[in-house]
Protein backbone atom coordinates (compact mmCIF):
# COMPACT_ATOMS: atom_id res chain seq x y z
CA UNK A 1 0.00 0.00 0.00
CA UNK A 2 2.54 2.74 0.70
CA UNK A 3 4.72 3.75 3.78
CA UNK A 4 2.96 4.78 7.01
CA UNK A 5 4.32 7.09 9.14
CA UNK A 6 4.47 8.19 13.21
CA UNK A 7 5.84 11.41 14.75
CA UNK A 8 6.25 10.98 18.22
CA UNK A 9 4.71 13.50 20.17
CA UNK A 10 5.38 13.83 24.32
CA UNK A 11 6.48 10.03 24.74
CA UNK A 12 7.42 10.54 28.23
CA UNK A 13 8.89 7.04 29.42
CA UNK A 14 12.38 6.99 31.06
CA UNK A 15 14.96 7.22 27.83
CA UNK A 16 12.42 8.34 25.54
CA UNK A 17 14.76 10.27 22.52
CA UNK A 18 13.76 13.97 21.99
CA UNK A 19 10.51 14.87 19.93
CA UNK A 20 9.53 17.97 17.79
CA UNK A 21 7.45 19.78 20.10
CA UNK A 22 3.72 19.16 19.85
CA UNK A 23 3.53 23.17 19.15
CA UNK A 24 5.62 22.61 16.08
CA UNK A 25 4.20 19.23 15.36
CA UNK A 26 0.78 21.26 14.75
CA UNK A 27 2.31 24.13 13.01
CA UNK A 28 2.98 22.11 10.26
CA UNK A 29 0.34 19.26 9.92
CA UNK A 30 -3.03 22.28 10.75
CA UNK A 31 -3.02 23.60 7.77
CA UNK A 32 -3.11 19.66 6.13
CA UNK A 33 -5.99 18.77 8.42
CA UNK A 34 -7.99 21.82 7.83
CA UNK A 35 -7.76 21.64 4.34
CA UNK A 36 -11.10 20.60 2.57
CA UNK A 37 -9.61 19.86 -0.47
CA UNK A 38 -7.37 16.83 1.14
CA UNK A 39 -9.53 14.51 1.22
CA UNK A 40 -9.48 11.94 4.85
CA UNK A 41 -9.53 8.74 4.99
CA UNK A 42 -10.03 7.15 8.77
CA UNK A 43 -11.63 5.08 11.18
CA UNK A 44 -13.46 6.76 13.94
CA UNK A 45 -12.71 10.10 12.33
CA UNK A 46 -15.53 11.49 14.93
CA UNK A 47 -13.12 10.74 17.95
CA UNK A 48 -10.28 12.29 15.92
CA UNK A 49 -12.36 15.09 15.59
CA UNK A 50 -12.55 15.84 18.96
CA UNK A 51 -8.90 14.86 20.15
CA UNK A 52 -7.83 17.37 17.68
CA UNK A 53 -10.74 20.12 18.33
CA UNK A 54 -9.05 19.99 22.17
CA UNK A 55 -6.12 21.92 20.20
CA UNK A 56 -7.60 24.15 17.87
CA UNK A 57 -7.72 22.33 15.06
CA UNK A 58 -10.89 21.92 13.15
CA UNK A 59 -10.62 18.67 10.94
CA UNK A 60 -11.78 19.38 7.45
CA UNK A 61 -12.10 17.48 4.19
CA UNK A 62 -13.62 13.95 5.91
CA UNK A 63 -14.06 11.71 2.81
CA UNK A 64 -14.23 8.42 4.22
CA UNK A 65 -14.91 6.48 7.57
CA UNK A 66 -13.98 2.89 7.49
CA UNK A 67 -16.27 2.59 10.60
CA UNK A 68 -19.23 4.73 8.98
CA UNK A 69 -17.89 2.39 6.23
CA UNK A 70 -18.67 -0.73 8.57
CA UNK A 71 -22.16 0.37 10.05
CA UNK A 72 -23.36 1.37 6.33
CA UNK A 73 -22.67 -1.97 4.94
CA UNK A 74 -24.17 -4.09 7.67
CA UNK A 75 -25.42 -2.38 10.44
CA UNK A 76 -26.66 -6.05 12.35
CA UNK A 77 -23.05 -6.94 13.40
CA UNK A 78 -22.28 -5.98 17.30
CA UNK A 79 -18.52 -4.90 16.20
CA UNK A 80 -17.14 -2.31 14.20
CA UNK A 81 -13.86 -1.20 15.76
CA UNK A 82 -11.13 -1.95 13.38
CA UNK A 83 -9.88 -5.11 14.64
CA UNK A 84 -13.18 -6.25 14.40
CA UNK A 85 -13.91 -5.09 10.95
CA UNK A 86 -10.07 -6.24 9.80
CA UNK A 87 -11.09 -9.64 11.19
CA UNK A 88 -14.53 -9.91 9.68
CA UNK A 89 -13.71 -8.62 6.62
CA UNK A 90 -10.18 -9.25 5.61
CA UNK A 91 -9.18 -11.75 7.87
CA UNK A 92 -6.52 -9.24 9.22
CA UNK A 93 -5.44 -9.51 13.07
CA UNK A 94 -4.29 -6.27 14.07
CA UNK A 95 -2.42 -5.37 17.13
CA UNK A 96 -4.81 -3.83 19.65
CA UNK A 97 -4.70 -1.06 21.87
CA UNK A 98 -4.00 -3.47 24.78
CA UNK A 99 -1.44 -4.74 22.93
CA UNK A 100 0.76 -1.84 23.16
CA UNK A 101 -0.64 0.00 26.77
CA UNK A 102 -1.91 -3.01 28.72
CA UNK A 103 -5.10 -3.72 30.24
CA UNK A 104 -6.35 -3.35 33.81
CA UNK A 105 -3.73 -2.52 36.87
CA UNK A 106 -1.10 -2.68 34.23
CA UNK A 107 -2.09 -0.65 31.50
CA UNK A 108 0.08 2.68 30.76
CA UNK A 109 -0.78 5.89 28.90
CA UNK A 110 0.30 6.09 25.66
CA UNK A 111 2.94 8.25 25.80
CA UNK A 112 4.50 5.58 28.11
CA UNK A 113 4.72 2.92 25.20
CA UNK A 114 8.09 3.19 23.80
CA UNK A 115 8.19 4.70 20.25
CA UNK A 116 9.23 1.82 18.23
CA UNK A 117 6.13 -0.24 19.69
CA UNK A 118 3.75 3.02 18.85
CA UNK A 119 5.31 3.36 15.50
CA UNK A 120 4.29 -0.48 14.79
CA UNK A 121 0.68 0.39 16.29
CA UNK A 122 -0.25 3.32 14.50
CA UNK A 123 1.34 2.67 11.27
CA UNK A 124 -0.70 -1.01 11.39
CA UNK A 125 -3.74 1.37 12.19
CA UNK A 126 -3.18 3.47 9.45
CA UNK A 127 -1.91 0.78 6.38
CA UNK A 128 -5.52 -1.58 7.88
CA UNK A 129 -8.18 1.52 7.43
CA UNK A 130 -7.02 2.04 3.56
CA UNK A 131 -6.90 -1.40 3.25
CA UNK A 132 -10.52 -2.01 4.68
CA UNK A 133 -11.63 1.04 2.86
CA UNK A 134 -10.21 -0.33 -0.85
CA UNK A 135 -12.50 -3.56 0.16
CA UNK A 136 -15.48 -1.99 1.60
CA UNK A 137 -15.89 0.89 -0.47
CA UNK A 138 -16.63 -0.53 -4.05
CA UNK A 139 -19.38 -2.83 -2.32
CA UNK A 140 -21.03 0.38 -1.13
CA UNK A 141 -21.11 2.07 -4.53
CA UNK A 142 -22.32 -1.27 -5.92
CA UNK A 143 -25.10 -1.03 -4.16
CA UNK A 144 -25.75 3.05 -5.02
CA UNK A 145 -27.83 4.06 -2.26
CA UNK A 146 -25.84 2.73 0.39
CA UNK A 147 -22.65 5.20 -0.90
CA UNK A 148 -25.24 7.77 -0.38
CA UNK A 149 -26.26 6.80 2.83
CA UNK A 150 -22.50 7.24 3.60
CA UNK A 151 -21.52 10.46 1.99
CA UNK A 152 -25.32 12.12 2.28
CA UNK A 153 -26.01 11.75 5.50
CA UNK A 154 -23.18 9.80 8.07
CA UNK A 155 -19.95 11.72 6.72
CA UNK A 156 -21.71 14.77 7.16
CA UNK A 157 -22.82 14.07 10.50
CA UNK A 158 -19.40 12.97 11.91
CA UNK A 159 -18.50 17.00 12.91
CA UNK A 160 -22.04 18.03 14.12
CA UNK A 161 -22.19 14.61 16.49
CA UNK A 162 -18.69 15.61 17.77
CA UNK A 163 -19.64 18.99 18.78
CA UNK A 164 -22.25 17.94 20.14
CA UNK A 165 -20.78 15.28 22.27
CA UNK A 166 -17.66 18.06 23.27
CA UNK A 167 -20.58 20.80 24.18
CA UNK A 168 -23.53 19.12 24.53
CA UNK A 169 -26.95 20.48 23.22
CA UNK A 170 -30.24 22.23 24.86
CA UNK A 171 -33.63 20.61 24.75
CA UNK A 172 -36.98 22.60 24.97
CA UNK A 173 -38.80 20.08 26.98
CA UNK A 174 -42.23 22.61 25.45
Amino acid sequence: LGAAAYVPLNHTYKGAPEQIKLSEALEAITPLLEDSEKLKVGHNLKYDYSVLKNYGVSLSGIAFDTMLESYVFDSTVNRHDMGSVAKRLLNLETISYEDVAGDGASKIRFEEVPIDVASNYAGEDAEVTLKIHKYLYPKLKKTGRLASVLSDIEIPLVPILSEMERVGVYVDKD
